[in-house]
């Protein structure tokens, strides 16, 4: 069943993976979406990940 609606992202609770996945546009070219999903994964890192990412820096 198909629905024209557009879905909606998915809600953590969390506001910076919220914003993140809110900002996820998957529409067109599979390859026009490795930036977009890159940065998706960037913020999930940071949030679930924060003691590593501050020693990367």
């Amino acid at each position: 069943m198909s629905s024209s609606a557009p879905e909606q992202p998915p809600v953590t609770g969390h506001p910076t993976i919220d914003a993140a996945l809110a900002s996820l546009d998957l529409t067109g070219p599979v390859s026009a979406h490795a930036e977009a999903v890159s940065t998706v994964h960037a913020a999930l890192q940071q949030v679930l990940n924060p003691v590593a990412d501050a020693a990367q820096r």
